[in-house]
């Protein structure tokens, strides 16, 4: 702890350049442990020049700053922490607003570690209120953030700003967050939605599926996901697709951009992005309307195929589990459902839960067997 303490006085703003580096370079590296993050932590002092060296004319003194908040930030504890602290000193590290500007500026070349610090903070669900208060305050922040993150070459330093996609995800754990993606000034969810198949990056490609998720769980916008443009259904259900044949009748039932797939198509490899994806389907099915356009754009159709594939070749038993429990609710007709709404008319006993999610396990694994 007393090395930790007087490395602080080589990282003031004024010191010499080869002793802030040195020093920084030291404390990144305790930042890779636990212990060296908790000894971190539990110094103000420590943490105030590490906001302070952020804003260094020296890229290099900067990049370990930012890069050393990443790492302090990666649990929660540490993340509040952090927050709370840039909150309370004189003059206040108004760290959310320092993320997002470097973010949005074109030339920072910091844009990517900045994107993986307010990724982390973003996580903390306590935190999203106040984060995205901050964001609101100028009216074009998110627009900027959705610009960033829909151009793949808006950075011209080259940052990928893959992170982007988690933090929209994050923002969206909260209603106020899923209500911004979903108004229609912003436009943020179809700017977002091409990137739910992006193959050159799991992040991007994870968050923005996280998006959807949670945009799903929320019933009020499942009229503004099974719009009659279908681009929302698509984007979950596009991961879904192999390049199966379908006969005429079916394929008139899909949306155009799903009809006739090529040869080469293959579906997602992540099956825990697999799996969020039927869940999305899941909770579309919560309520007669809904369920009566998924079976009208073919949704059982395609998930009659994937789960073919999911059984012989990507073998995952909560995949398999998830697309039957969609494919249970569409295969019923509504006179046998006798419910509009599964989430406000039905409640299960634990006791029968528990039974069903053994019964459950149990019928996969002879699929796998």
């Amino acid at each position: 702890m007393d090395t930790v303490k007087e490395l602080v006085q080589f990282m003031q703003p004024n010191q010499r350049l080869d002793l802030k580096a040195v020093a920084l370079t030291h404390v990144l590296g305790l930042t890779g442990s636990a212990e060296g993050k908790e000894a971190i932590l539990s110094l103000d002092d420590m943490l105030l020049a590490i906001f302070g060296l952020t804003y260094d004319d020296n890229h290099t003194v900067a990049k370990d700053a930012v890069l050393s908040l990443i790492n302090l930030t990666a649990e929660e504890q540490g993340a509040v922490q952090v927050f709370e602290l840039a909150k309370k000193v004189q003059p206040t590290f108004e760290i959310v607003t320092v993320a997002a500007k470097q973010i949005c500026d074109e030339q920072s070349d910091l844009a990517d570690p900045w994107s993986m610090v307010l990724s982390n903070l973003t996580r903390v669900e306590s935190l999203v209120h106040e984060i995205l208060a901050i964001l609101e305050k100028s009216e074009q922040t998110l627009p900027r953030l959705a610009k960033a993150f829909a151009q793949l070459d808006y950075n011209k330093k080259k940052s990928k700003l893959h992170y982007l996609a988690p933090i929209f995800c994050n923002l969206t754990q909260v209603p106020r967050g899923r209500e911004l993606c979903c108004q229609a000034r912003y436009q943020l969810l179809e700017k977002l939605l091409p990137f739910a198949s992006f193959e050159a990056s799991v992040v991007r490609r994870g968050g923005t599926i996280g998006i959807l998720k949670n945009v799903c769980f929320d019933a009020v916008y499942h009229d503004v996901i099974l719009n009659e443009q279908d681009s929302i259904l698509v984007a979950i259900l596009q991961p879904l697709c192999g390049p199966e044949e379908y006969s005429d009748e079916d394929n008139e039932k899909l949306p155009i951009e799903l009809q006739y797939l090529p040869e080469s198509k293959t579906r997602e490899e992540d099956p825990d992005l697999r799996k969020m994806l039927l869940e999305c389907l899941l909770q579309l099915c919560s309520t007669r309307r809904s369920r009566e356009v998924l079976r009208a754009k073919g949704v059982y159709e395609i998930l009659r195929e994937y789960h073919k594939w999911e059984a012989k070749v990507g073998r995952d038993s909560d995949c398999l589990l998830a697309c039957e429990n969609v494919v249970d609710i569409l295969i019923k007709k509504e006179e046998e459902i006798g419910l509009d709404n599964y989430k406000t008319e039905v409640e299960v006993p634990a006791d029968q839960a528990e039974k069903f999610v053994q019964e459950d396990a149990a019928y996969v694994k002879t699929l796998l067997d």
